[in-house]
């Protein structure tokens, strides 16, 4: 099996990339804070069209049960 020895390097490297990801200052930019917000509506819209269709099917389906 693993021993500590092994995994403690490797949670001390990935630690302190963490660290050094945290320092940089740089963040994001308008730009991709815009699109990253329009493919959230985006995906929302497609979900609501999934969901609608689903309804509008399972409405079809139960109707044809019932006058069958």
């Amino acid at each position: 099996m693993f021993g500590l020895g092994l995994i403690t390097p490797i949670i001390s490297m990935l630690w302190h990339r963490l660290q050094e990801l945290r320092d940089d200052d740089r963040g994001m930019t308008t730009e991709t804070m815009i699109i990253t917000a329009l493919l959230a509506a985006a995906a929302l819209a497609a979900v609501g069209l999934i969901v609608a269709a689903i309804r509008s099917k399972s409405t079809q389906i139960q109707s044809d049960i019932n006058g069958a």
